[in-house]
């Protein structure tokens, strides 16, 4: 199966980017840059494979702030129709408390799955997690890919029952 644009871009465009400097991800997408850094990072996942459309990349996406020190960006992608294609990404980004205990950096996708369709016999999504070191973990959750709510409900579970390993933290620059 040869990688489809939508799949670079979200797995070795943007993942890598927001593991490396995760602040500065966040900075990106909530500065003048944004555009930019989207349609350049759109534009080299279509390069890669040999893709030409569609022009502009096919998602919406908005940054919470539910608290200082909390920052959630979430995105949502259209013309999803290939395994491993995200339906939603939520990239969140906690920085530690003064004792540097708790913080984190982790980033969530709902992933079109037909695997999971094929067993449940319904349109599903699979949730997973994009990890610093290049790894993909898949939780075994579905739900519909029209479900964000459900998928932030996993999301905000996950973070409560699941705290990242202190490696997986990356210390702001």
């Amino acid at each position: 199966m040869t990688a489809s644009a939508l799949w670079l871009f979200a797995h070795r465009g943007l993942g890598p980017h927001f593991h490396q400097d995760p602040k500065r991800f966040v900075e990106t997408l909530d500065g003048r840059g944004a555009a930019a850094y989207l349609e350049q990072t759109w534009q080299w996942a279509l390069s890669t494979a040999r893709a030409q459309t569609p022009e502009r990349p096919p998602l919406t996406y908005g940054i919470d702030r539910p608290r200082v020190g909390l920052a959630i960006v979430w995105m949502s992608f259209q013309l999803v129709t290939k395994t491993g294609e995200p339906w939603h990404a939520r990239f969140i980004v906690r920085d530690p408390e003064p004792n540097l205990n708790n913080g984190y950096v982790r980033m969530f996708m709902l992933e079109h799955s037909e695997y999971a369709s094929e067993l449940s016999g319904r349109a599903d999504a699979i949730a997973c997690e994009s990890l610093a070191d290049g790894r993909h973990r898949n939780f075994g959750v579905t739900m519909a890919p029209t479900d964000e709510q459900g998928f932030d409900r996993f999301v905000i579970e996950t973070l409560r029952n699941n705290p990242a390993p202190a490696a997986e933290f990356v210390p702001p620059k």
